[in-house]
């Protein structure tokens, strides 16, 4: 948490499934001097003690008890990479009041609750669940430090590296997050949001890029004041990890948000690279 003195607004920041707060380190550098942030480990990862309350109810009411404790007052955006881009939409779409106060929310490449659950079953779904089931394995056994699962780029800072890497070697880690994946199938889908909002989608993903490109977009529709920006040579994890995407991605949380419907000649937008970037950096920068 880090909330100025002189904070004019803030964002709270919600993790993906079996992910750290640590990995919105590069995103919380780069916003603005008059912008605080909350980031926080949701219930059973890290060290923040276990939840017995299952659902998107109980995730609501941590959200909110954050916002009156240290945000109260604050304009607010509220972000979430993955499931944490679905949760902070959810929050502000179905919780009671909760879009009081709220500037944007910025999903992103976040997770589509109703394509979630019309994996159930296929191979996509056996694949994820047994995935997690070894991950726990392998952290359970220590082999995990060996072959990281997620941060693979490590790209971040070495202290951050280091508590990343001790993460996702804890066996509870992957109890959780397994255990939200499933959870995730019984969640509402977003039909209507009430503010503005940014959905953020990687150019580069695992599988059907203009599968996943029109699952993305079909997000921004919720919401009468929307746009969708795709970064470019980013894939899921670089979003955040790799820093010249993540600081993309700070600059829409700090930005104006949209004032207007997609409309029907809606097309991506996307920041063009740095002219100053050269093409060996680039190259050595991973998706």
């Amino acid at each position: 948490m880090h909330i100025p003195p002189r904070a004019q607004r803030a964002v709270l920041l919600d993790n993906g499934m079996g992910a750290p707060q640590e990995y919105w380190d590069w995103v919380c550098d780069a916003l603005p001097e008059d912008m605080g942030y909350v980031r926080f480990n949701r219930p059973g990862y890290g060290l923040s003690t276990p939840d017995t309350q299952y659902g998107v109810e109980g995730h609501f009411e941590l959200l909110q008890e954050l916002r009156d404790t240290y945000l109260a007052g604050l304009p607010l955006v509220l972000a979430g990479h993955s499931l944490g881009g679905y949760l902070v939409a959810a929050y502000a779409s179905l919780h009671p009041d909760a879009v009081h106060g709220v500037t944007q929310v910025v999903m992103i490449d976040a997770t589509e609750v109703v394509s979630l659950r019309h994996a159930r079953r296929t191979d996509v779904d056996r694949w994820s669940h047994q995935r997690m089931l070894m991950e726990q394995l392998f952290a359970a056994t220590g082999l995990s430090v060996f072959r990281p699962a997620m941060n693979v780029n490590q790209q971040y800072r070495p202290d951050i590296n280091r508590s990343y890497r001790a993460f996702l070697a804890t066996p509870r880690t992957w109890a959780t997050a397994h255990r939200e994946y499933r959870d995730a199938m019984t969640y509402p889908e977003l039909t209507s949001l009430e503010c503005p909002l940014t959905v953020v989608t990687a150019e580069n993903n695992i599988g059907d890029n203009t599968l996943h490109a029109g699952i993305q977009a079909r997000l921004a529709v919720i919401s009468e004041q929307a746009r969708h920006h795709f970064v470019d040579g980013s894939d899921h994890e670089s979003l955040l990890a790799v820093r010249r995407h993540a600081e993309e991605v700070a600059e829409l949380i700090a930005g104006d948000p949209p004032s207007g419907p997609l409309g029907s000649s809606w097309r991506p937008s996307t920041t063009a690279r740095r002219a100053d970037e050269s093409a060996p950096d680039r190259e050595r920068q991973p998706a």
